[in-house]
């Protein structure tokens, strides 16, 4: 099982003995042998916190998988001031074209009396237009489905 071989490896890099890993997770000495010897595997809770205090995904402690990109905090943060930029971009452009259809109101080609003007429609939608944008560019891109598991 990879999980036991993963567990002792962290533990005997870090110089570190079974009681001090069982005292970090409050578990017994015990417990963390039986789980470097493969004859038991710890509850989900426990595992989670062996990957914690060793800063090692859980798929690599359980599985010895590598996430398939390392993403960092900074890669995430990068993407999401992308999308701000992208957002506000769509944003000017939604205001562009608003004012445009404004211009051709105002010049005597537009919508009769007793409907919205389409610049009023895109005023009173703006949020939902952006929203719009945003889920078209991210089906362009891939969709948060290319993003599962990178950034988590």
């Amino acid at each position: 099982m990879e999980f036991a071989k993963q567990l002792k490896k962290l533990r005997t890099d870090k110089g570190l003995s079974q009681e001090d890993i069982a005292q970090k997770i409050h578990v017994t000495r015990q417990a963390v042998s039986r789980w470097e010897a493969g004859s038991s595997v710890p509850d989900l809770e426990a595992a989670v916190q062996l990957a914690a205090f060793f800063d090692v995904s859980l798929d690599w402690l359980v599985l010895d998988k590598q996430p398939a990109d390392n993403v960092t905090n900074q890669d995430i943060l990068n993407a999401v001031n992308e999308l701000r930029d992208d957002i506000d971009d769509l944003s000017n452009d939604i205001d562009d074209l608003s004012n445009d259809i404004d211009d051709l109101d105002d010049g005597g080609v537009g919508f009769s009396d007793n409907r919205k003007s389409f610049g009023s429609f895109l005023e009173d939608n703006w949020f939902l237009i952006i929203v719009m944008c945003v889920l078209v560019y991210m089906g362009f891109h891939g969709g948060i489905s290319s993003w599962n598991g990178k950034f988590f």
